[in-house]
């Protein structure tokens, strides 16, 4: 009987690690978790790494990485609070940005959730001829 394959993720901030192997192997990593958290944020400190973001499969288009959520809420914001949502978005796009983190919903949640947020404040919409209603965060004057 093989053994079953034993995996521990730890995620600091943005950043997740994973770990992999029989369960004395990743217990035994896990003795020297100090230095290989060390070792990472140094990597991702260095001047010169770049942030990672998702691309289209055709390699036209790039989507910013956010944080995972279940609420299309969360993501809509997140995705539009980034410098690739300064620019205003249609639903389609709204929605690959969002698949492209590995969030998934229905367009007609999307809709929905983006008619809400237009009432709440939250977010401003406009037709465009050739592209349709079109989003961007409100930016609210205090």
């Amino acid at each position: 009987m093989s053994e079953t394959p034993f995996h521990v993720k730890i995620r600091i901030g943005d950043r997740e690690l994973e770990i992999g192997g029989s369960k004395e192997e990743v217990l035994s990593t896990l003795d020297d978790l100090d230095s290989i958290v060390e070792k990472v944020t140094q990597a991702f400190n260095q001047k010169g790494v770049e942030v990672q973001t998702k691309r289209k499969k055709n390699g036209d288009v790039e989507y910013p990485n956010i944080q995972h959520t279940t609420q299309c809420s969360e993501a809509i914001v997140s995705l539009l609070g980034t410098d690739w949502g300064k620019t205003p978005r249609a639903i389609g796009e709204l929605r690959e940005g969002m698949e492209a983190n590995a969030i998934f919903f229905p367009k007609s949640t999307i809709s929905g959730v983006l008619s809400w947020q237009i009432k709440k404040g939250v977010l401003r919409r406009w037709r465009d001829k050739k592209r349709g209603y079109l989003y961007v965060l409100n930016e609210k004057s205090d």
